[in-house]
């Protein structure tokens, strides 16, 4: 139980530093840490990473996936379970760099325009997403094998590491990365242009023919 008190404590200290770095909102997102061989504890479905309490994570078996108490795990049990199963990590994270999110929308590779970028991230894999949990969680665990930051494509990123320090490093400068592509754009488009390529090519796809302000205005009264 001693134990189990101390990992509770890290997994909300995780939290509070996730949120107030603005890399999650109100309920997105979830942590785990590995309790030992049998089983993870979890944040609960609906619980907000910034104000977690001990009462918001839950305990889960590995080989079952059952959890005793009142909450329920994460949507993301699946996801998370199996990757304890693959891989040697203590802990995951989930969540959702808002600029991370944004570029991926729109472009299928980051351009690495720092040493730095280059030595820690590599070659982040790019998993598409047709849900709002990770239904299909084999392509993650295959790109997890390549890179332990994975983008989930409209989604978020997905993360695995020894301590949530060094996990939420990576997810950082992967954000500071984007970050420095979106401000190198303003002084050298000409050398970036493929991201407007990919932007305009997005935003015709998405482009509705009839937006619904227009159809509500052009209705007689």
């Amino acid at each position: 139980m001693i134990r189990e008190r101390k990992i509770k404590k890290n997994i909300i200290a995780a939290g509070k530093k996730l949120a107030a770095l603005q890399l999650v909102c109100a309920s997105s997102g979830n942590l785990s840490c590995r309790r030992d061989a049998q089983k993870i504890l979890i944040t609960a479905t609906g619980s907000s990473l910034g104000d977690l309490r001990p009462d918001d994570i839950v305990a889960v078996s590995l080989a079952t996936g059952k959890s005793n108490g009142r909450r329920r795990p994460s949507s993301e049990l699946l996801l998370h379970r199996l990757i304890y199963k693959h891989f040697s990590c203590r802990v995951v994270i989930h969540c959702h760099p808002p600029l991370t999110n944004a570029f991926f929308a729109v472009c299928r590779k980051l351009p690495v325009l720092t040493f730095e970028a280059r030595f820690y991230l590599g070659d982040v894999p790019v998993v598409a997403q047709k849900s709002l949990t990770v239904t299909r969680p084999g392509p993650v665990i295959a790109a997890l094998a390549q890179n332990r930051l994975v983008v989930l494509k409209n989604h978020g990123v997905v993360c695995i590491g020894k301590t949530f320090a060094d996990t939420r490093a990576l997810i950082q400068i992967l954000e500071e990365a984007v970050k420095i592509v979106c401000i190198a754009r303003l002084f050298n488009k000409k050398t970036l242009d493929s991201i407007d390529r990919a932007i305009k090519s997005c935003l015709r796809r998405n482009k509705s023919p009839s937006p619904r302000w227009k159809l509500m205005r052009s209705k007689k009264v």
